[in-house]
């Protein structure tokens, strides 16, 4: 019997425990976000089921970037993914639509945030109807530290097309995904017409001390 006691006792333990570390691990986050400039795929694949995804509710999230006090923006010059972006910005057949790279603190799911995405130049657009001259992508995706990384992805990529009528229109391609990822390793989300390439660095948040937390995560 005092073996079960102890048993439960050590598992209750690591319940309790596990939130208090979840957040002394940080991330350094770099993405690339590309389409196909050939649109090889555009007119091979069923589409309808964009409409789907494009009405498809997301969870509401209270916490924003500037709620975490590791969150920051970063530089790409000494990023790991520059010799990646740089064979995607020298060969023709892709358009880099966004390079970011940011750091934050690794939150549970309940706790992690949103991180905008918007690459339109609003000074293309007359009105929210009007297609702009280039591809763009707006949305969200997030970062969340549970058991494994995900890495979630809800951003829709906005394409002029011209309609049978040969008049200009915009065309959107919703992009929802969450990928279980491993940390320190490059991973790529595949779609038709857009690439995503993500890697998730961990490093251990120091105390206002200027000592190392504990880190209590094995996502590490």
């Amino acid at each position: 019997m005092k073996l079960f006691n102890k048993i439960v006792f050590m598992f209750m333990l690591l319940i309790i425990s596990s939130p208090l570390y979840a957040d002394e691990t940080g991330y350094e986050i770099e993405l690339i976000i590309f389409e196909d400039a050939t649109a090889r795929y555009l007119n091979s694949e069923d589409w309808s089921y964009n409409d789907i995804l494009r009405h498809r509710e997301t969870a509401e999230t209270k916490n924003t970037p500037q709620n975490d006090a590791e969150y920051k923006e970063l530089g790409w010059k000494s990023a790991r993914l520059k010799a990646n972006l740089d064979r995607l910005l020298n060969n023709s057949n892709f358009k880099v639509l966004l390079n970011k790279r940011w750091k934050q603190t690794g939150l549970d799911r309940e706790k992690s945030f949103n991180i905008p995405i918007n690459t339109l130049n609003i000074d293309l657009v007359d009105d929210h109807e009007s297609p702009t001259s280039s591809s763009y992508i707006t949305g969200t995706v997030k970062l969340i530290m549970s058991r494994y990384l995900h890495f979630n992805v809800n951003i829709q990529y906005h394409r002029p097309d011209l309609d049978e009528f040969g008049t200009k229109v915009l065309k959107i391609f919703p992009v929802v995904n969450e990928r279980r990822m491993r940390s320190k390793e490059i991973h790529y989300i595949d779609h038709p017409l857009v690439g995503i390439v993500v890697l998730a660095t961990p490093y251990k948040i120091k105390s206002d001390t200027g000592k190392t937390k504990p880190a209590g995560y094995k996502t590490l």
